[in-house]
């Protein structure tokens, strides 16, 4: 028996780490939050690579600059990228 995936079954994935997202007005959705730390500069600073793992359909408007809510912090989208099949993106983010 073949495995669809659809809404629901790819909101399994995301269900027991993600955060409530929201793109301007729009519906909420769920997305997971990663922010790995790099110390740069010989130690004299840390860089934080903000990351956001969702389903594509969510965030089909998410372009450069568009501002995001994630757990009620405000970013705004550097880049969204489609990953593998197309079920999911990675949107880079910039903390507000």
């Amino acid at each position: 028996m073949a495995l669809t995936e659809d809404a629901d079954t790819l909101n399994v994935y995301l269900k027991d780490f993600a955060k409530s997202c929201q793109i301007g007005g729009g519906t909420a959705f769920l997305g997971t939050l990663s922010t790995p730390a790099e110390v740069i500069g010989g130690g004299l600073g840390i860089s934080i690579e903000y990351s956001l793992k969702v389903k594509t359909s969510d965030v089909t408007s998410a372009a450069r600059g568009t501002a995001i809510t994630v757990d009620s912090v405000n970013y705004t989208v550097r880049e969204n990228i489609v990953e593998d099949d197309g079920a999911f993106s990675t949107l880079l983010l910039s903390k507000v």
